[in-house]
């Protein structure tokens, strides 16, 4: 067991494909032995997908609700989005929690960097957007929470700012929610994502060239090997990319989403979003039969 992991995650998944077509008869039966053994997919596949249009709740469903807290989770499950979005840090003590910012100023009762900060002091801080000062503040959730809230119910889009991207791996394993999960990070942190966890789908930001340019678009995307793109290229790119394996969920997110806003985007061929409003979106979706 312990040989076929360390066997599998020596490899990143370019590799992975890259060797498959060299492998046959008794050569693929073995790498098929020890993917059973240690329980992986050679490449990561994206969560099963209840709808045609993916929504994706930026910070959960913080509208109604604190963003990155438990209840902004349930809000994005009771809106029905696919996936909420959640960013993960570490504190000094080295647990992984849920916070956008570096610094718990913005969001709660308190002050200073997250990871100067030990677990018990973060844990006594009250969460509360200044946008929505009559909702009952609420409190910072650990990773391990969100996940568990989550299981079943919606994927996890994984927004990874800070921390061990392994332990960040292990945790998701050990809520079995490795495939129900799609990791973002920077590129170097994305090759690291698919070398320790292969099984996890990743996405991540193509170069601002690359979305107006197929050709450095194409290159980008046999280096780094990502699942999904957060960004959308132009229309000519777009058309030129129909046979690239990658989707295209981008980040419109803004205060002022509305239909003629998710229309243009609907007609530049985009099937994913991530939204600040899922409620609406959904709704919309729902409502124009493309959901």
């Amino acid at each position: 067991m312990d040989l076929s992991l360390r066997l599998f995650t020596t490899l990143d998944r370019s590799q992975c494909i890259s060797a498959l077509p060299r492998c046959t008869g008794w050569k693929m039966a073995i790498l098929g032995f020890l993917g059973i053994l240690g329980g992986m997919n050679l490449v990561a596949e994206l969560p099963p997908l209840r709808h045609a249009t993916v929504v994706i709740a930026h910070r959960g469903e913080h509208l109604r609700h604190h963003e990155n807290t438990l209840e902004a989770i349930q809000g994005a499950i009771d809106a029905g989005a696919d996936f909420t979005e959640m960013d993960v840090r570490r504190s000094l003590d080295g647990k992984y929690l849920i916070m956008h910012d570096g610094t718990v100023d913005r969001m709660t009762d308190g002050h200073g960097s997250i990871a100067d900060l030990t677990w018990e002091e973060l844990a006594r801080l009250k969460v509360q957007s200044r946008q929505l000062t009559n909702v009952p503040p609420s409190r910072i959730p650990l990773f391990e929470e969100a996940l568990k809230l989550a299981r079943g119910k919606i994927h996890i889009y994984v927004d990874f700012k800070a921390g061990d991207r392994a332990v960040a791996a292990d945790i998701i394993r050990a809520a079995g929610m490795g495939n129900g999960v799609l990791i973002y990070d920077n590129t170097s942190g994305v090759t690291e994502w698919q070398r320790i966890a292969p099984e996890m789908p990743v996405i991540t930001s193509p170069p601002d060239r690359a979305r107006t340019n197929f050709t450095v678009m194409k290159a980008f995307i046999e280096r780094y090997h990502p699942d999904v793109l957060d960004q959308a290229p132009d229309q000519k790119c777009m058309a030129q990319m129909q046979a690239l394996p990658v989707k295209i969920w981008p980040d419109i997110q803004r205060s002022d989403e509305n239909p003629r806003y998710w229309q243009k985007k609907w007609d530049e061929g985009l099937r994913g979003f991530q939204t600040d409003h899922p409620v609406e979106l959904v709704k919309w979706l729902e409502q124009t039969g493309r959901r």
